[in-house]
């Protein structure tokens, strides 16, 4: 099965709503392809906020360590000076996704922002070898 995930990035006070609005978001704009689960930095793997929006969605939660995320910041398509300096790559959100779906895979959703602004959501798929 070709892995479809949805990055995550979001403030520490992000709540679970936050989070499913932007994962809803993220799931109709990937439509019709079927996700396999979230990602986000390892450090904020266990937020509340986060296991509860998983435990809603059915989707397992991937943590991403650093350096893999530090490896995809090169392929993502947005980039914030602010996430940058925080965090070390410009959007955690899409180096997540791209790092939870493999080296060789793509952004098909680029950032996405929640309604209330704490949360963030990129969707990437991956991509066989030629």
């Amino acid at each position: 099965m070709t892995a479809v995930v949805i990055g995550i990035g979001f403030r520490s006070a992000a709540s679970a709503s936050s989070i499913i609005d932007v994962i809803e978001t993220a799931r109709r704009a990937a439509a019709p392809h079927q996700l396999s689960a979230l990602a986000t930095a390892a450090d904020k793997a266990d937020h509340s906020g986060l296991s509860e929006a998983a435990a809603m969605t059915t989707l397992p939660v991937l943590p991403i360590d650093a350096a893999a995320l530090d490896q995809a910041a090169a392929r993502i398509t947005t980039s914030s000076a602010v996430v940058a300096h925080h965090r070390g790559v410009g959007s955690v959100c899409e180096a997540a996704a791209l790092a939870a779906a493999g080296p060789t895979a793509r952004l098909i959703v680029s950032r996405l922002i929640s309604q209330d602004r704490l949360a963030t959501a990129a969707v990437a798929i991956e991509e066989p070898l030629p």
